[in-house]
């Protein structure tokens, strides 16, 4: 069943295909076979990685230590820009349309596992390495370092990183050739005056993941 747009519902990114690791309430701007749009408003509450203490989790520490030490979900905040996230049905990647005050900053390209529908929303799995798109329509890697030390802890493959590096590639290749969404005015799009932030169900994630 698609969702309505306008819905509120349940974006959450798993560790290893399992573990929760983060949930953000997204409101829903199309679900169709050809796209899922969803959005975000700076500070929205979300469930994130913290220490076992409560402790934010410090992006500056390594990777590796990031990831070996013990952890659960706490409260935050979305920090920074509004987003809308764009993801073909499918894809190993979501185009992401940053807002600041309603308008319009730039591009980025966010590498993760295709969407997995569920009865509140959608699951995904980050895949650490990402594409920085220029204002000028050029791009780079963004966190190189971080999915050369994923692979070698043993979180991807080589098989899977090769995939995943392939699939940045693709994506890469749009943001040359000026080519979907870039030339679709998404650019344009602005969220509907009413929307009002939406809290954060607590229950979410207790539901478990599709098999």
């Amino acid at each position: 069943m698609k969702f309505a747009h306008g819905d509120v519902v349940a974006l959450r990114y798993l560790l290893s295909g399992a573990r929760i690791s983060r949930i953000k309430p997204m409101r829903v701007i199309e679900d169709s076979d050809e796209l899922v749009a969803l959005y975000i408003a700076a500070e929205t509450p979300i469930r994130l990685r913290v220490w076992l203490d409560g402790r934010p989790v410090d992006r500056s520490l390594p990777y590796r230590d990031r990831f070996v030490t013990p952890w659960r979900l706490g409260d935050g905040r979305w920090r920074g820009s509004d987003v809308l996230q764009l993801t073909r049905p499918g894809s190993g990647h979501s185009f992401w349309a940053f807002y600041r005050e309603r308008v319009f900053e730039g591009w980025y390209v966010n590498l993760q596992a295709p969407l997995r529908r569920t009865p509140i929303g959608f699951d995904t799995s980050d895949h650490v390495l990402d594409v920085r798109v220029a204002s000028e329509g050029g791009w780079s890697w963004k966190d190189e370092d971080e999915f050369v030390e994923a692979i070698a802890m043993g979180r991807f493959t080589p098989q899977e990183a090769e995939a995943i590096r392939a699939e940045g590639i693709a994506a890469a290749a749009a943001v040359e050739a000026g080519a979907w969404p870039f030339d679709a005015g998404w650019n344009r799009w602005r969220p509907e005056p009413g929307w009002t932030i939406p809290p954060l169900d607590q229950t979410w994630e207790h539901v478990p993941a599709p098999a």
